[in-house]
């Protein structure tokens, strides 16, 4: 069998052009699957999702989408929340025509999920998360003091203080060529590269998961939100929580065919 076929493009949305890896199936095959798209986390953009994409795109569309302002997309012209992010990504499905869409985000990539499933709760089937941000107003304000806007250095110290905590927090098995392959994209637009965490720390996760009618899937990797995450269990109404030990940041490279299977049996299973 042939491997799926890859390709870039530009879409027109609200804010200028998004930009989309997007994987098909091989040629022969017919998809009876609705179209996954990809949300990453932030900063970023969507080629954290090269090696999943091509696993994913077996038997199903898989469309990786750089968020405005990141990546290739064009940026917004201020600070946006999730639901600017989120409505974007509508423009996306609307663009390309999509209908039904199942939906994938890590971290802040997570939150525009669950915004899209709440501004388009018939077109959005399935949601899968990459761990769920439930934080406390203490532990909210540490993140914010951790992630506010870092600045930049003559002598190159924040990027070897960025090239450090990718390390500290990757999995055991990701090598460094790896963490190089996407390393970029997190230095990309450093005057507005915090908008992302910014959107995610003024979205309240636990009121969309309350207001959900949605199948969820929450993988949990042991990565710096996995002793937060387990603290949505209680607002799934429909939805569970898979804890992941030992798989850390890089897990999208290192298990990519452990990662597909176990979304890849969700999305397809029986309601």
């Amino acid at each position: 069998m042939t491997s799926p076929i890859l390709r870039r493009q530009y879409v027109d949305g609200r804010f200028g052009q998004l930009h989309v890896r997007r994987a098909d199936p091989p040629a022969g095959v017919i998809s009876r699957h609705p179209p996954l798209l990809l949300f990453h986390m932030s900063p970023y953009s969507g080629v954290i999702w090269d090696n999943f994409l091509p696993a994913m795109a077996a038997d199903r569309t898989v469309i990786a989408v750089d968020t405005p302002g990141f990546g290739s997309s064009d940026a917004p012209p201020a600070p946006p929340a999730i639901a600017d992010y989120a409505a974007a990504m509508g423009d996306l499905i609307d663009a390309l025509k999509l209908r039904p869409v199942d939906v994938m985000g890590y971290h802040t990539g997570s939150k525009i999920a669950l915004e899209l499933a709440r501004q388009r709760g018939t077109q959005v089937r399935r949601i899968v998360m990459v761990s769920a941000a439930i934080w406390t107003d203490e532990e909210l304000a540490e993140h914010r003091a951790t992630f506010a806007k870092s600045d930049l250095t003559t002598d190159g110290s924040h990027l070897a203080n960025s090239w450090q905590s990718v390390q500290r927090w990757s999995m055991k098995g990701r090598t460094l060529e790896q963490m190089a392959e996407t390393f970029h994209a997190k230095l990309m637009r450093p005057a507005i590269s915090w908008w992302g965490h910014n959107a995610a720390f003024n979205y309240s996760t636990t009121d969309a998961l309350k207001a959900l009618e949605h199948e969820i899937l929450i993988l949990n990797p042991e990565d710096d939100i996995w002793a937060f995450t387990p603290r949505a269990k209680q607002y799934l109404k429909r939805g569970r929580i898979v804890d992941l030990p030992g798989w850390s940041h890089g897990f999208l490279d290192v298990k990519t065919a452990e990662a597909a299977k176990i979304v890849r049996e969700f999305l397809d299973a029986h309601p």
